[in-house]
This record gives C-alpha cells, structure tokens and sequence, in this order.
C-alpha cells in the first residue's frame, strides 16, 4: 500500500483526499491519503522525520508551510528555486525532493480560461506561496505583472520582475487579469472581498484560487459585473494530478478527473 499525505494547519476544510482518492480509484493505485495537521513549525523537523520512518513515498504542502519546509528537503526543482515554495514533496532514494505543483496547475487553468497573456497585464493580490507560484506562471506566459501588498518595502526586496503596488494604487489599474491568491473569502470568512466592485471592473478576466466556496464574494462581484471568472478548483484538481504523476510516474487525464470531481464536490 502506497502511502501519500497533505502537510497543513488547519486544513479540515481541505478537499485533498477526495482528489488522491478518485485519482487511486480511477487508476486502480493502491495507495492512502492521509492528512496531517500539524500545530506549529517547531514541529517540522520531527515530523519529516516520521515521514521518513513510515515509508512515505510523497506529501503536498499548504499553507503555512510551503516555504519552512524547504530547511528540510535535500533537492529543489527549477519551479522550487525560482518560486522560493513547494507544494509537492516526492520522497526518493532516501532524500526529499521539492516541486512546485500549484505552477503547473496554473498553467492549466490559463489554458482553460483561453488566455493569451503574453504582453498583457496581469495583478495578484498577496504574496504568500500561492501568489508566489502565480507570479511565476505569469511570467512565463509573457505577462506583465504588478503584485499588490500591504508591505511594498519587503515585498520589493524579495521579488523580482514585477511591479509592486499598495491596494491604494490598485484603484487606479486597469489590466487584462484580476488574481485573488490571498486567504480573504474562504471559510469561515465568506462574506469578505478582498477588494470591491469598482476593482473588478478594471480587468477582462478574474481568478479566484480559493475553492471553498465554490462562489466567493470576489467572483459574485466579478459575475455581477459580466466579467469572465473561475475559482481556483481546476487548478486543485491539475497540482493534486500533477503531483500523483510526478509521484507514481504515470500520466493521467486531467479533464475526466476534474469532471468526475467536480461532480461530486459542488454536487
């Protein structure tokens, strides 16, 4: 039995093992997903060492460890030493190898979207691992991107290739597309944007990678301004996959995977 897991804190919410668990049943993969909460980052070092012991063959890392964990991981991938966060962790040949699966989820859902970015302007709220993992895909689409945060001084120090703009600045921006990769709208806080109306208005196209809800305040407001919008679910679902092929070494179908999911989790 192969073992797999997700690494988090308060992650109860989490629709990860529903993913594995289809993709296991699709596959006919003996495998578990188990997910670990784990309390403090004091805790990390231990706890990859109990990985270790177990046998793990491959974990996904959420929030607020994507970027603490890579004290511990022995090798990063090209995506992991640009992005500076890992969310995909393979355990090989008794060393930790580090990946960066929500890029690649990314990607995919800009094709879903049909977007052409090259040479369009494109701003991500936040600047946590996720809005980190967006920056990057964007660049490679040839974006020009402007990151927004409530610290420009810090910010600035540790990104490169963008413009770095105060929300206050944001509301004179207009662009191509609108990235939500902060917390604000997710559970327990779904009554909470995190900008307005008026925002919205300015860019063609809007990106909410929270999930839960699968209709954030954000996209109500992007729905009631007729603007295309998608939550951040296939991008869930396209890392979850990404990670499982880089696990087990095999390719999947992306959009039989997402369908059967999408059917059963906004059922």
């Amino acid at each position: 039995m192969k073992k797999f897991g997700l690494l988090g804190k308060n992650i109860s919410y989490t629709f990860s093992p529903i993913l594995h668990n289809k993709i296991f049943e699709l596959y006919n993969i003996k495998a578990n997903y188990k997910v670990y909460d784990l309390k403090h980052e004091s805790m990390l070092e231990s706890f990859v060492e109990n990985l270790k012991k177990n046998k793990i063959l491959g974990i996904n890392i959420t929030t607020p460890y994507k970027t603490s964990i890579l004290k511990f991981v022995d090798i990063l991938s090209p995506e992991v030493q640009s992005i500076g966060a890992t969310n995909c962790i393979k355990f090989e040949d008794g060393k930790l190898v580090a990946y960066n699966t929500d890029y690649f989820g990314l990607i995919k859902t800009f094709e879903k979207m049909n977007l052409n970015l090259k040479n369009k302007k494109a701003v991500v709220l936040g600047t946590g691992g996720a809005a980190k993992a967006s920056i990057k895909a964007l660049l490679d689409c040839g974006a020009i991107v402007s990151v927004v945060t409530r610290n420009k001084i810090s910010t600035k120090k540790n990104l490169k290739d963008v413009f770095v703009i105060s929300y206050e600045e944001l509301t004179e921006i207009s662009g191509y597309l609108l990235i939500n990769a902060t917390p604000v709208g997710t559970s327990p806080n779904i009554n909470l944007s995190p900008v307005n109306k008026e925002i919205i208005q300015n860019f063609d196209f809007i990106l909410d990678l929270i999930y839960n809800p699968q209709e954030t305040l954000f996209l109500k407001y992007a729905k009631s301004k007729g603007k295309i919008y998608n939550n951040g679910f296939y991008m869930l679902v396209s890392q979850g996959i990404k990670s499982e092929e880089i696990w087990n070494k095999e390719d999947f179908n992306y959009e039989k995977i997402y369908n059967e999911l999408n059917q059963i989790v906004y059922k």
